[in-house]
């Protein structure tokens, strides 16, 4: 059985942070990439998600927006992860 890596963002992006996700994800052993950006708002968020998603379908990865089924519709992201005490 093939296995798969679950890939959480971290806390910053950065400029680089592009050109390394798709490094990564090159590799083809990760199956879902979760965009967890907890202290940025709405604007910047779906900034950074729309270049992030680029990267992500480029290799056939599955993006989780984390927190919000708004911003993860209005992305029409793969999926959202909520927390016990998100929305």
């Amino acid at each position: 059985m093939k296995k798969f890596i679950y890939l959480i963002s971290p806390s910053k992006i950065d400029r680089n942070f592009y050109k390394n996700l798709d490094v990564v994800l090159s590799f083809n052993n990760i199956k879902f990439f979760q965009l967890r950006l907890k202290k940025i708002g709405k604007i910047k968020f779906l900034k950074i998600a729309k270049k992030v998603k680029k990267v992500t379908k480029k290799h056939n990865v599955k993006l989780i927006i984390n927190d919000s089924f708004l911003l993860a519709n209005k992305l029409n992201a793969d999926g959202c992860h909520m927390g016990q005490h998100d929305g």
